[in-house]
């Protein structure tokens, strides 16, 4: 399926809903205790899409079926893998991200997620 980074903006604003994108800032691992200090959870406000994505060739590897839109436009901060994202009763995290650029400016990302 493609998009061209525009389309996937109005989808966004057509038909997105508000969700939280939730980061986690890498702390310090203290091998004496076994725990990791200073780790920060971040969370952030913005309007984004979750779709299902069904892939029709069978000779295509699919990481996942279910894939969010996030704009970047104006957000902050870049979504990575083991982030999640919360909303509508729903709690996913991110397995993997793909940046979508318009000229060289990224415009949004698209991130394979699941449970």
């Amino acid at each position: 399926m493609s998009f061209r980074s525009y389309d996937l903006l109005k989808l966004t604003q057509d038909f997105g809903e508000p969700l939280t994108l939730r980061t986690f800032a890498t702390g310090t691992y203290q091998p004496s205790s076994g725990t990791v200090t200073g780790q920060n959870v971040t969370n952030t406000s913005f309007i984004g899409y979750m779709y299902n994505y069904t892939n029709l060739n069978p000779d295509e590897v699919v990481r996942g079926t279910r894939k969010c839109i996030i704009p970047a436009l104006g957000l902050g901060v870049t979504p990575e893998p083991d982030d999640e994202i919360l909303g509508n009763a729903d709690r996913v995290k991110i397995k993997a991200v793909s940046t979508v650029f318009s000229n060289g400016v990224a415009v949004c990302y698209m991130c394979d997620v699941g449970e």
